[in-house]
């Protein structure tokens, strides 16, 4: 059976000029280059995962030659393992494990800069060229020789499928699955405001090499454990109201973690639970880390900006208007009486 012939995006949808010129700079970093580090966020998911599977192609494609290591805080959770290159992905773990490390001439973050990389940012010190891939509107201050950054894509996995058209790239059924999941992950399945034509057009290219698209979105967003459900029981029954229900506001203490033997992962999507409660308009999750800090995640319908509201409550925070995150110091109870504080002000102005 022949798989169906898709125009490439790039003939419809050119590459903005600017984005053009920092992927000129990025081909010529690669020449420069003999080692090259990849990381993403605190915490892994469809899209910085798909991601930077995609710049290790890139990398692969314009210089065969260069050692690609990517290095992230966490390790890849159990429901992305099915995805080709995931196993070349080392956790800061396992990264101190290794016996002999290599020193890295270029770093290469995706899906958030620097600043976001954790315990791999020390990584980062000693590197004197650097490039950020994202499409965060609020994200890395860090100064870079390259700078893709495109406030347009749906996802940092559709950059970096424009990319590998721009360098004449071919992207096989493999890498198709890893870029596929990163869209659907960042898009919600394609319903969230940054999901434009482009977008679409994206995915009908991955889609047309042949890719399982419906078993794989299953199998890495929407299947989950038991232990998963325990875990959405907990959020549903720690779960608030304020503002006659325009604010949802939910946590899991360490109380609520170590009662669940849940794996890294499970918890990915869990909020959209709370975004979709009738009358919110802005919902927060709050998870309490071992170390007792917290990581909070916030959703909007627009009229609150979140990726704001994360940056004012924590330098390093930031995301997009309707999705973002931050980290705090705070006890749970200290953190939901600022974050109500914050949004009652936004929406009372």
């Amino acid at each position: 059976m022949l798989k169906p012939q898709v125009p490439g995006v790039l003939e419809s949808f050119p590459l903005l000029s600017e984005i053009k010129q920092e992927a000129r700079k990025l081909k010529d970093l690669l020449a420069q280059s003999k080692s090259v580090l990849i990381s993403s966020t605190l915490t892994s998911d469809g899209d910085s995962i798909g991601a930077q599977i995609g710049m290790a192609s890139i990398i692969r494609g314009i210089s065969p030659s260069v050692q690609t290591w990517i290095v992230d805080e966490s390790p890849v959770p159990e429901r992305y393992k099915f995805l080709k290159g995931t196993d070349k992905i080392l956790s800061i773990s396992d990264w101190k494990a290794l016996k002999e490390k290599p020193s890295f001439d270029l770093g290469i973050t995706c899906d958030g800069g620097i600043e976001r990389t954790g315990e791999v940012s020390p990584l980062f010190d000693s590197i004197t060229r650097t490039v950020l891939v994202d499409h965060h509107a609020i994200g890395s201050k860090k100064t870079y020789n390259s700078r893709l950054l495109d406030l347009e894509v749906s996802s940092t996995c559709e950059l970096v499928y424009l990319l590998h058209e721009y360098f004449g790239i071919e992207v096989l059924a493999d890498l198709a699955e890893a870029l596929y999941i990163g869209i659907v992950f960042d898009t919600g399945f394609f319903k969230h405001s940054l999901t434009k034509p482009r977008t679409h057009y994206v995915a009908a290219r991955l889609i047309a090499t042949g890719i399982d698209f419906s078993r794989i979105s299953d199998r890495a967003i929407l299947e989950r454990s038991w232990e998963a459900q325990l875990l959405l029981k907990a959020m549903v029954g720690n779960m608030t109201r304020e503002l006659e229900g325009k604010v949802l506001i939910s946590h899991w203490s360490q109380s609520d973690l170590k009662q669940i033997n849940f794996k890294d992962g499970d918890q990915e999507g869990m909020i959209n639970q709370l975004y979709y409660t009738e009358f919110s308009q802005v919902v927060a999750l709050i998870t309490e880390k071992a170390k007792k800090d917290l990581k909070v995640s916030f959703r909007s319908k627009g009229q609150v900006n979140v990726a704001e509201l994360a940056r004012s409550l924590d330098p390093e925070g930031g995301g997009h208007v309707r999705a973002a995150g931050c980290s705090l110091s705070l006890s749970i109870e200290e953190a939901r009486s600022l974050i109500i504080e914050k949004i009652t002000a936004v929406l009372r102005a």
